[in-house]
């Protein structure tokens, strides 16, 4: 959004105590919101957030703190409805975190619904510059949006006024990037690591792909033998992979999809 309201700070339930919840926790601390509640079926993760952010935890969801400004569903997307139908908080605004959930899940929630969804894989293990995570929202009306993008722009200098078809493609798009491409990452570890080669050996490589995929786009920025057309090189990399029938179907799949863009 292009405006940002002047900062309120917010007393904050969350519903959930998995990836999502834990950085997002984190960060509404940081910006000096207030945390009354943890909601989690799960104790033992959320009896862990509960005393990281020094605050009351339930299993309970009948035991909700209803004093809250904001509620936020940080659940798995085949809980969310789940966890809304059990939600009565008359004009409270409750959101969910997912992007690929459309907001009329929570329309018999609340008449005050939204989405906060922040474009980012997160691991509880692994720091992230949460300040620099690009978040989705959307709400119902314009006084909830109002009050999502205030909370959102004290967590993320890249707030974006989405709709869910918007929110969604991206969604897919986050999917192909990262779990597809984690995924080929994981395969070419396996290969390496029959012959015990050095994998971070390639971190340099793929740091150095991710910046120039800033500047230009990458299909500009595409090498490689069936970029170039070099069928000798690619009859020896399929050579190697005789005894990785996975990889192979990958590297055969990728080589001709790339060739057949780039003849185009």
């Amino acid at each position: 959004m292009t405006k940002t309201p002047k900062k309120t700070f917010f007393n904050v339930v969350l519903i959930g105590a998995g990836n999502v919840a834990t950085h997002l926790a984190m960060q509404l601390i940081k910006r000096k919101h207030h945390i009354l509640q943890i909601v989690s079926r799960s104790k033992k993760s959320g009896s862990t957030l509960s005393k990281k952010t020094k605050t009351a935890f339930t299993t309970d969801i009948k035991k909700i703190n209803k004093t809250a400004d904001i509620y936020i569903i940080c659940s798995p997307d085949d809980a969310i409805e789940k966890i809304a139908n059990q939600l009565s908080l008359s004009k409270k605004i409750i959101l969910h975190t997912s992007g690929s959930t459309s907001i009329d899940i929570l329309k018999e929630s609340s008449a005050n619904v939204g989405v906060l969804y922040p474009l980012q894989s997160f691991s509880k293990e692994i720091k992230t510059d949460f300040s620099s995570v690009p978040i989705l929202i959307e709400a119902n009306n314009n006084h909830t949006l109002q009050a999502i993008n205030t909370l959102a722009s004290t967590l993320s200098t890249h707030v974006i006024k989405s709709d869910f078809e918007h929110r969604i493609k991206l969604h897919l798009a986050a999917t192909m990037v990262n779990n597809f491409g984690n995924y080929l990452l994981a395969l070419t570890y396996h290969f390496l690591e029959e012959d015990k080669a050095d994998f971070s050996l390639l971190f340099p490589l793929i740091k150095q792909t991710s910046k120039k995929i800033e500047k230009q786009t990458p299909f500009k920025v595409q090498t490689g033998a069936a970029r170039r057309g070099d069928k000798k090189t690619i009859t020896k990399h399929l050579n190697l992979l005789k005894k990785y029938p996975e990889q192979k179907k990958i590297y055969t799949l990728f080589t001709q999809l790339i060739k057949q863009h780039y003849e185009r």
